[in-house]
């Protein structure tokens, strides 16, 4: 028996998933109109959270999402229409529901008021307010078509398991409608005889309306499971007096996916029964779908602590072959060590993959939240803003799902409110006057790349550098030595922005710096493209997991270091004399390019090697079109590394993103690539060229 804990558990559960519907569903209804599958979608979250809701004793959000119903029956019956204020108020309502969860969540009595809305909701049904409106020309609400118009029925947990059950024992589920005689006088016992002989053969498992003592309506539609088939189903109800017409239809139970950002594990789906009359068991299990267990998160995040402590130990059990083999080189033992190894190597790989993928969720699911977001903003700056989201499937670690969702949200801010110009300005530069802003995620190797694209004004590289200069963020003459590209990248310093006046979307100073450092935090890189009156592109690409990944190990004096594989572009040894100075910078000429060089040692006050040979080893690492290359001491190569942090003791590091665990058991700082390009713009912590030595 579930105890008070585990119930608001499942109910905050369900009323995450719920929200997230209707809000997608509100926005398709305003798109599609008087769209009747929207419609149903709505009200059934609506009659979902009504229920829970109540059940919980939850009071508000039950008359909310009651008086959300008899709305949304008014549209479904014709009486009202749907209309940019109508919706406005189901949004309303929905930020209601969303504080109302909050309250709950956090323990406490409903703070939100709720009166309102819920009198403004009760207008509208009543016809008494302009939102929405009766619609022209609607009469007494009728059908159209058999059964149209009708409220959907809405089964529970039990009524579904209760259909499942009889499904599996050969029975199907069906709706049917009954009408009476005009005739007929008492409607309330015909009633209850047609429901009698229904549960004869089988169940009544819900009626719309309720069957209760004060009914008296012309017809009655039933939710049933029968043994019969659906003509005698239909003759077996006709034989009662005073019944004029029946309609029955089969009823299918449908379930939409889960959208809240827990973990789907697959599970053994059950043994299937083969009932009389039903497809062979072969046919059955081809249509059967997969079923799903929830699993908390924090049970993920233990597994996959627990899966890196192994893949450390696999790493420390390879080395330590490695070592014996040098040391016994004849012995026979070694070779049943090594198997061992090899298969203990690829297990873990595969336990990693496997732990790796239940962390995975679809973007999609971030962004689902940013429809509405937009919505909003184009009405508030009165600009039409076609919003386009590709490679929603794309799949992503919850964590950095959890930690993107911020930056992409200024990111789009900033694209409608510097971005798109106004109507005006569009119609004169010959542009739609719809701006269009899209949003795509996809894999590429081992990272997601984001990107956030307007058609708008672009970025104007002169007056960046102007703002920045006026702001006294920049020198004149530091400001006249940037290139091009490094006016754009402006963008990110801390306090810049353009806008001649502050308003709540931007002009404040602060946001794309913020997104920067965020990104940053999670191991990721962002890069901006634009064509002035063409638009931006903002690229982001992240890591697909921030827990375990493939590092380059390079020795710097006694120390070993790591760096993501991702950033480095190349390794490269030159000559001693192939390194020149340029403006105190020690520099190599690559591939018709001239990188600068950085030593390490110099900032981590690690001693230099003495060297005995006339070259140095070169990481050359990257970030969008920047290079830098890093001289070391060794390169040791590449593994798996699980990533630890290195926790507030040390505090944060410049160029050290966070550490890891050596298969001696030894530990190995991991290298900040952008950290590294920042040190690298700070001439006091440059060392000199290698033969300065």
């Amino acid at each position: 028996m579930f105890d008070r804990k585990e119930m608001m558990e499942a109910f905050l559960c369900e009323a995450n998933e719920e929200l997230q519907k209707l809000e997608i569903e509100i926005l398709a209804l305003e798109q599609s109109g008087d769209s009747e599958t929207s419609i149903k979608r709505i009200f059934r979250v609506a009659h979902t959270l009504k229920g829970s809701s109540a059940a919980m004793g939850f009071d508000e959000m039950k008359t909310l999402t009651h008086e959300m119903e008899n709305v949304l029956d008014g549209i479904r019956q014709g009486r009202l229409r749907v209309s940019t204020e109508l919706v406005n108020v189901l949004f309303a309502c929905l930020d209601a529901l969303n504080a109302l969860r909050d309250d709950i969540e956090a323990e406490r009595e409903a703070q939100t008021p709720t009166d309102r809305i819920v009198e403004r909701l009760r207008a509208i049904g009543s016809g008494e307010a302009g939102a929405g409106g009766s619609a022209a020309g609607s009469g007494e609400p009728g059908h159209q078509g058999e059964g149209g118009g009708q409220a959907p029925f809405e089964v529970g947990e039990q009524d579904a398991a209760a259909i499942k059950q009889a499904e599996r024992e050969g029975m199907q589920a069906y709706e049917c409608l009954v009408k009476l005689a005009d005739t007929c006088e008492m409607r309330l016992v015909r009633y209850y005889v047609v429901a009698e002989r229904f549960n004869s053969g089988g169940q009544v498992i819900a009626t719309i309306p309720e069957l209760h003592m004060d009914l008296d309506v012309p017809e009655l539609r039933f939710l049933v499971v029968s043994g019969l088939g659906e003509a005698e189903l239909k003759a077996k109800i006709e034989q009662i007096m005073d019944v004029s017409k029946v309609s029955v239809a089969r009823y299918a139970l449908t379930e939409a996916p889960s959208s809240e950002p827990q973990i789907a594990v697959a599970a053994a789906a059950p043994e299937v029964r083969q009932a009389p009359g039903a497809a062979p068991v072969k046919e059955q299990e081809q249509k059967r779908s997969s079923q799903t267990i929830r699993v908390g998160v924090d049970r993920i995040e233990n597994m996959m602590n627990l899966v890196g402590e192994l893949v450390i130990d696999q790493t420390r059990i390879t080395q330590l072959g490695h070592l014996l083999r040098d040391r016994y080189p004849v012995d026979e033992n070694l070779e049943m060590l090594e198997q061992v190894a090899n298969h203990f190597t690829r297990v873990i790989g595969e336990l990693q993959e496997s732990v790796m993928k239940t962390r995975m969720l679809p973007i999609g699911q971030l962004f689902n939240r940013f429809p509405r977001m937009m919505r909003d903003l184009s009405q508030n700056l009165n600009k039409d803003i076609h919003l386009i989201m590709e490679g929603e499937e794309t799949e992503l670690d919850r964590t950095v799902i959890e930690e993107i969702g911020d930056p992409l949200i200024h990111l789009l801010r900033n694209a409608i409110d510097h971005g798109i110009e106004s109507k005006e300005a569009r119609l004169a530069s010959g542009k739609p006057l719809v701006g269009t802003v899209r949003m795509t995620a996809a894999h590429q190797e081992n990272q997601v790349v984001l990107t956030v694209e307007d058609d708008g004004a672009g970025i104007d590289p002169e007056r960046i550098k102007q703002s920045a200069v006026r702001k006294g963020l920049l020198t004149q003459q530091a400001a006249d030595a940037l290139t091009e590209q490094e006016c754009i990248e402006l963008v990110f310093m801390p306090g810049f922005s353009t806008a001649s006046t502050i308003s709540d979307v931007s002009g404040r100073g602060v946001g794309m710096d913020i997104v920067r450092n965020h990104i940053e935090k999670l191991n990721g890189l962002i890069d901006v493209q634009t064509k002035p009156g063409q638009g931006t592109t903002f690229i982001i690409k992240l890591p697909l997991t921030l827990a375990i990944l493939r590092g380059l190990l390079v020795n710097l004096g006694p120390s070993t270091f790591a760096l993501p594989m991702g950033s480095v572009v190349e390794i490269v040894r030159y000559s001693t004399r192939d390194i020149y100075t340029l403006k105190g910078q020690p520099v190599v000429k690559n591939r018709e390019r001239v990188i600068p060089l950085l030593w390490l040692h110099d900032h981590f006050n690690l001693p230099r090697r003495k060297r005995t040979r006339d070259h140095v080893f070169v990481v050359v690492v990257g970030v969008a079109e920047k290079r830098i290359g890093l001289i070391v001491d060794e390169l040791i190569g590449n593994q798996e590394i699980v990533v630890k942090s290195v926790g507030s003791y040390i505090g944060k590091i410049e160029g050290v993103s966070g550490a890891t665990i050596l298969g001696d058991g030894s530990v190995a700082l991991i290298l900040d690539v952008t950290g590294i390009f920042q040190l690298a713009g700070t001439p006091k912590k440059i060392g000199s060229a290698p033969d300065a030595e």
